[in-house]
C-alpha cells in the first residue's frame, strides 16, 4: 500500500455539509500523516472557509472558471487540462461535488492517476431549471466511466447518482458521514450557556435548524410548521442558524406570519455544537438530502428530531427520528415534533453513535484505506 498526495476536489469552500465535512477529514488526514491538496473553481467571491483551509493545505484554484452556462464547459476542460498537465503527482483524487465536474476525472484518469473516486452527496440536483437538470443527468454516465471508485454517503444518493444496478452489484461503497463526536456530546452547562444567550427560560420549546437558506433546505415551509406549532405553544421559538440568498425571504415570511418575535437568525455560526445543546427538537423539511451531516450532530447531542421522508431512513440513527411526507398536514408535523420532545437521555446519545461509527476519525480511516490500495 502506498502513500502518495490525495487530491480532493470540491467546487467552492462556501460554508456547507460537504466543506464542513472535508475540514473535518483534512485535520484526520494531516493527524495520520497523510499529505492532501484542495483544488476548487472560481465562483467570484471570497470564503473564510478556504482561508481557513490554506492555513492547513496547499489549496489550488482555477482561477475564472465556474460553470454558468454550457460553453462555459470548454473553459473549464482546458483549465484542467493545464492543470493536471503541472500536477499528477498524486495517488488519488477525491471528487466531492456532482456530475458537471466529471472532466476532473477525467484527466485524472489521463494522466494515470490510480485512485479516482466519485462520491455521491446528494440525491439531486442544486438548480430548478430543467436543461440543467437534464444536462446534468447526462453527464453523471462520463462521472461514472472516469471514476473507478464509487463511494456514496447513502444508499439514496448512491442510487442517484451511480443507479441502482451498481448499487446492487457491491460497485459503490456507503460511507457514512462522520462528525467529531465528543464537540458534540451534550452538557447541561452548555445547554444553559446558550439558552441564557436566546434569553429563555427552561420551559421555552426550542425547535432549531441548520442550514443554509436555499430551496432545497425548504424554510418556508419550516415556517410554515412553527406557526403552527406556535399557536398551539405561545411559549416557544424556532433557531435558524446559517446564510444564504433566501434568507431574506424568510425574515419576510415570518414577519408576515406574525413570528418576527418567536423565530431567531443567528447568520452564520462556527459553534454548532452548542447551538445544538439549546435546542429541545430538531426539524428538517428538505426537498432533498444525501446524508445530511446535520442530522448526525443533532442525534449526537441527543437530539430527538422530525425529518421528511425525502431524506434517507439511514439518516435515522436513533429511535427518536420521525419522518413525514412534506404534503402532510401541518398539524401532523406539530403532533410529531411535540411527540417526540424529552424522549432522549442526551448525555448517552454520542456513545451510541461512537458505537455505530459515525466518529468522523472512523471515516477517515476507511478513506485513508481506498486512498492507499493502488
Amino acid at each position: 500500500m502506498t502513500q502518495g498526495k490525495v487530491l480532493l476536489f470540491v467546487d467552492r469552500m462556501r460554508v456547507g455539509g460537504i466543506q464542513t465535512l472535508l475540514v473535518e477529514l483534512i485535520d484526520q488526514f494531516l493527524a495520520a500523516g497523510q499529505p492532501c491538496e484542495l483544488l476548487l473553481l472560481d465562483d467570484g467571491e471570497h470564503y473564510d472557509l478556504e482561508d481557513e483551509v490554506r492555513a492547513r493545505i496547499p489549496v489550488h484554484k482555477l482561477e475564472g472558471v465556474w460553470v454558468r452556462k454550457p460553453q462555459d464547459f470548454v473553459r473549464y476542460s482546458h483549465a484542467v487540462q493545464r492543470f493536471f498537465a503541472e500536477h499528477h503527482d498524486y495517488s488519488a483524487v477525491h471528487l466531492n461535488s456532482g456530475p458537471k465536474n466529471y472532466s476532473i476525472l477525467r484527466f485524472a484518469k489521463r494522466y494515470g492517476i490510480p485512485v479516482r473516486i466519485a462520491h455521491a452527496h446528494n440525491t439531486g440536483f442544486q438548480t430548478s431549471s430543467s436543461a440543467e437538470r437534464l444536462l446534468g443527468t447526462c453527464l453523471k454516465a462520463p462521472l461514472r466511466h472516469y471514476a473507478n471508485t464509487y463511494l456514496a454517503c447513502s444508499d439514496r444518493a448512491g442510487d442517484w447518482l451511480f443507479g441502482r444496478r451498481r448499487m446492487k452489484n457491491g460497485s459503490v461503497t456507503v460511507l457514512p458521514n462522520g462528525i467529531p463526536l465528543r464537540e458534540f456530546a451534550f452538557g447541561q452547562e452548555a445547554r444553559c450557556q446558550v439558552r441564557t444567550e436566546w434569553q429563555v427560560g427552561d420551559t421555552t420549546l426550542v425547535v432549531g435548524h441548520v442550514g443554509r437558506f436555499t430551496a432545497q433546505k425548504n424554510h418556508g415551509f419550516l415556517l410554515d410548521i412553527f406557526a403552527e406549532l406556535h399557536r398551539e405553544q405561545p411559549d416557544s421559538i424556532l433557531v435558524l442558524a446559517g446564510i444564504g440568498e433566501l434568507q431574506q425571504a424568510a425574515r419576510q415570511k415570518a414577519e408576515e406570519l406574525g413570528l418576527a418575535e418567536a423565530v431567531r437568525f443567528l447568520d452564520f455560526r462556527s459553534d454548532v455544537a452548542c447551538l445544538l445543546q439549546g435546542m429541545d427538537v430538531f426539524v428538517m423539511p428538505s426537498l432533498y438530502e444525501g446524508f445530511p451531516v446535520t442530522a448526525v450532530e443533532a442525534q449526537a447531542t441527543g437530539l430527538p428530531c422530525v425529518f421528511s421522508d425525502t431524506i434517507t431512513r439511514e439518516a435515522k440513527i436513533l429511535n427518536a427520528v420521525e419522518y413525514l411526507p412534506l404534503d402532510a398536514p401541518l398539524q401532523q408535523w406539530t403532533d410529531a415534533i411535540l411527540r417526540l420532545v424529552g424522549t432522549t437521555q442526551r448525555d448517552a446519545c454520542y456513545q451510541e453513535l461512537a458505537r455505530k461509527g459515525y466518529d468522523v476519525k472512523t471515516m477517515a480511516e476507511r478513506l485513508l484505506h481506498i486512498y492507499r490500495a493502488a
